[in-house]
């Protein structure tokens, strides 16, 4: 598998993981629906979860992954 599809493969795992514990978590305090339901873990899930980042290099393009809680990029090989 290459590395581009193993980064936006951990990106949509990783968001989709922090926007379904957010949406729990509101559902247990907000129990009628409203289209907060949804934007509030959308916004969560956008900052809270990894970026894609590309880096060019001499040697090629490096894929990995940005991250609020890490200074350092981490690279997927």
């Amino acid at each position: 598998m290459s590395p581009k599809i193993k980064v936006f493969l951990i990106y949509g795992i990783s968001f989709m993981l922090v926007f379904l514990i957010t949406r729990f978590i509101l559902v247990q305090f907000y129990p009628e629906p409203s289209m907060w339901l949804t934007f509030i873990p959308l916004g969560v899930g956008m900052i809270l979860a990894p970026k894609p980042h590309i880096e060019e290099t001499q040697s090629g393009r490096q894929y990995g992954l940005k991250s609020i809680f890490f200074k350092k990029i981490i690279h997927i090989k």
